[in-house]
């Protein structure tokens, strides 16, 4: 049975306001039915101490069956499309580690655009092409993405980077979406593996 169209976003946002109501013991007042969009930019950090880190993830980042994009899910609204409108989510949401140190298996400065919610390589003198105009604009977390690891039925592979607009893409599909440098993405460097639930 398909669900109301915004359900699904609502239902998770309520289950993640719920869990953190209980696990922090917030006050009842947050509980009302506006939730913003800073409520999911920005979790809370995790701490470390010595060999027991625990890792800053953020989730709510989700595939577009439109562009092939990975794109931040957790805003009202789902950015700009290089296929045209707002991004489309489906499949996995996946959970995306943060301000963790990179390793051989692991890049760093992969960031959040403002202006069209795709995670975009953040790495370059330039910032890419962004389907809202002009360069991507990064903010928030600098993610730290697994990649050349094993899949697994929690970890998917073939996400990798567009040497065109540098977004990140799914690259397990016969075409490979729109670019919004023109035409499909074209996939470079390393096979990105993304933990989901």
């Amino acid at each position: 049975m398909a669900l109301p169209e915004g359900s699904e976003r609502a239902s998770a946002a309520s289950d993640r306001r719920t869990f953190l109501t209980r696990s922090l013991g917030v006050a009842a007042g947050v509980t009302g039915t506006v939730v913003t969009a800073a409520a999911f930019a920005a979790p809370a950090s995790a701490t470390s101490t010595g060999s027991n880190r625990i890792q800053s993830t953020q989730d709510a980042w989700r595939f577009c069956t439109k562009c092939y994009t990975l794109y931040y899910w957790g805003y009202p609204t789902d950015g700009v499309c290089p296929a045209g409108g707002a991004h489309s989510a489906q499949g996995f949401n996946f959970i995306l580690p943060y301000d963790v140190p990179e390793t051989p298996n692991q890049q760093r400065n992969w960031r959040f655009c403002t202006k069209c919610f795709s995670m975009y390589f953040w790495g370059y003198p330039t910032d890419g092409v962004c389907p809202a105009g002009g360069a991507h604009t990064a903010q928030g977390f600098n993610f730290c993405l697994p990649h050349d690891i094993s899949e697994t039925s929690t970890r998917q592979a073939n996400w990798r980077f567009c040497t065109k607009c540098f977004v990140m893409f799914y690259y397990g599909y016969p075409t490979n979406g729109r670019c919004a440098a023109g035409n499909a993405h074209s996939a470079q460097g390393y096979n990105f593996v993304l933990s989901h639930y």
